[in-house]
């Protein structure tokens, strides 16, 4: 596979992730406990870095 359709494959991931954080927002926020809705939103933010260099070795392993 070309290193576009790794890359492609990689801002579709990213997309996502930002869809799901920003629903988990909107359902949690809907229950009024700020501090869960802070360290939900906290971990998944925190998570993306993992995410993308993990798309970015496997990118690096293909190419």
């Amino acid at each position: 596979m070309s290193p576009a359709v790794w890359l492609s494959a990689g801002v579709v991931v990213t997309l996502a992730y930002f869809v799901l954080v920003g629903y988990l927002a909107k359902a949690l926020r809907s229950t009024h406990r700020l501090p869960v809705v802070i360290a939900a939103m906290t971990g998944l933010v925190g998570a993306l870095p993992a995410i993308l260099y993990a798309l970015y070795s496997a990118l690096k392993v293909i190419a």
